[in-house]
């Protein structure tokens, strides 16, 4: 009977290999020698010549005929407006067009005076200290706050085909809200009251204001539902 064997037993038999002390010494002397001297240098880069100046010698060019094309010439052509160092005519103060036509420019427009407009010829009502102007438009009717030589604009109403308007009674008092105007207007067969706010950024209906008073026979009513003197 054959008795089967492992072949990896044949390595017992084996003498184990014992270290070579020289050997061992010289691989570490070598490599001690190297650690020491350090990595072996690089070799010098080849020098490029005149490849070098080449690059920034174009670059200079380039840049040099960028100028060349940028800059305008002396008297070559431009289109009016286009220069922006050329000041544009100034307008005399009375709005009067500078001498000679300007193309494409639009005529100067008369600048109204702060607080007023311009408007229709008015028929000028007098009241205690100040005066009511009253300016026909079509279909419509504006009226204008004139006192100490200024005209504010503070209302405006259309009017139906036939219907005039009227003014009857206007008065200034003071309140917690401030300085008010009361007019009293009849336009057609309809007569009411409206409040304003007199302040100094301009003249406001008051809506709530002039409910309490719309309907009221005369001023004297009026200032009575406001709690106001008349």
């Amino acid at each position: 009977m054959i008795r089967r064997t492992d072949p990896l037993d044949l390595l017992r038999r084996l003498p184990a290999p014992e270290p070579d002390p020289a050997r061992m010494r010289a691989t570490i002397t070598a490599a001690r020698a190297r650690f020491t001297e350090g990595a072996p240098s690089r070799p010098a880069p080849r020098r490029r010549g005149w490849l070098i100046w080449l690059v920034p010698g174009a670059t200079a060019l380039a840049a040099l005929a960028l100028v060349v094309v940028l800059v305008p010439q002396t008297g070559s052509p431009r289109l009016a407006g286009n220069d922006p160092t050329q000041e544009e005519p100034a307008l005399a103060r009375d709005g009067a067009a500078p001498s000679g036509p300007i193309m494409g420019a639009r005529p100067p427009q008369a600048a109204a005076r702060s607080g007023t407009t311009v408007l229709a010829p008015a028929r000028v009502h007098d009241f205690d200290g100040f005066q009511i102007g009253v300016h026909d438009q079509d279909g419509a009717v504006s009226l204008s706050f004139l006192r100490d030589g200024t005209a504010t604009p503070f209302d405006r109403r259309s009017l139906d085909p036939g219907t005039g308007f009227e003014l009857l009674d206007a008065f200034l008092t003071m309140s917690a809200q401030g300085e008010l105007l009361l007019l009293q207007s009849r336009i057609g067969d309809t007569t009411n009251w409206d409040v304003f706010t007199v302040a100094p950024g301009g003249i406001r209906l008051s809506g709530a204001l002039s409910m309490q008073v719309h309907d009221a026979p005369d001023r004297a009513a009026a200032a009575r539902r406001l709690d106001v003197p008349r």
